[in-house]
């Protein structure tokens, strides 16, 4: 899988799934853009400078389509063609549909599925004429299967995957791929800080993993790499999730699962 000296635009890439995937991809030789809107982003690009990783800091909002214009032609016309484009920015709103104000819902739609198309659209604008690039969707289980409380999330994932299948479908004539990838639950700083704010049951919600344990970033991180490269040159539409077969799980199926300790 050799990606070495290609360009990358991640976009949240100030922590968490974002980082880690910045990180692999860098690690793979890619000279890799990490956007997000606040300073977070560029103390992660100057942390994996450190490493030795070549990255370089944008801050945009992807909600609006002068600044990702302007971000996707900086790295067009400065660092070199985009290959690859991972839309992980994203946000989620919590609660009862009953108590969801409009503001709320209008979040999860426009960080996850108008960031999505915005970014998407301005890169393939460059990337037509090449015949070349990948986009990967950084999606959710949450757009597959039901989640009680999420339903402003989960209706925008499940807008991120379908998006992923007629962009995919579009692009296939020009060479460019177009997937999703699903995390389920991901051990990452913010679902720590979640946990404690929304006194969650962790073990509660790890018992319904049939694998006994969350993803972490790295997980997620390894399939975009794979997806970026050339080895998956014909695989395109797919919407693939990570999450230790929990998309199908079904009480039904719990006396079946293992009784031991599981691992957090």
């Amino acid at each position: 899988m050799n990606l070495e000296g290609k360009v990358a635009l991640v976009t949240g890439a100030g922590q968490g799934i974002g980082l880690e995937i910045a990180r692999m991809l860098g690690q793979k030789g890619m000279l890799v853009i990490m956007n997000a809107r606040s300073q977070k982003v560029d103390e992660a690009a100057e942390t994996l400078r450190t490493e030795g990783l070549r990255t370089l800091a944008i801050r945009a909002d992807v909600t609006q389509k002068t600044e990702v214009e302007e971000m996707v032609a900086r790295v067009e016309s400065e660092l070199g063609p985009l290959w690859l484009l991972v839309n992980n920015a994203g946000a989620l709103s919590y609660g009862p549909t009953a108590d969801m104000t409009e503001a709320e819902w209008d979040l999860c739609f426009d960080v996850d599925a108008k960031g999505v198309f915005l970014c998407s659209q301005a890169t393939i604008r460059h990337m037509i004429p090449r015949k070349a690039g990948r986009i990967i969707n950084i999606s959710s289980i949450a757009g597959t299967i039901v989640r009680e409380k999420q339903i402003a999330y989960s209706a925008a994932k499940a807008a991120v995957n379908h998006f992923t299948r007629c962009l995919a479908v579009e692009m296939a004539p020009h060479g460019i791929t177009v997937n999703a990838v699903c995390p389920g639950m991901t051990w990452t700083a913010m679902l720590a800080e979640s946990a404690v704010a929304r006194n969650l049951d962790l073990e509660a919600m790890v018992a319904l993993i049939p694998a006994g344990k969350m993803a972490d970033a790295a997980d997620h991180a390894h399939l975009v790499v794979f997806l970026a490269s050339e080895e998956a040159r014909h695989i395109t539409g797919q919407i693939m999730s990570v999450d230790g077969g929990q998309s199908d799980y079904h009480p039904l199926m719990a006396p079946y699962l293992p009784t031991k300790k599981l691992d957090l």
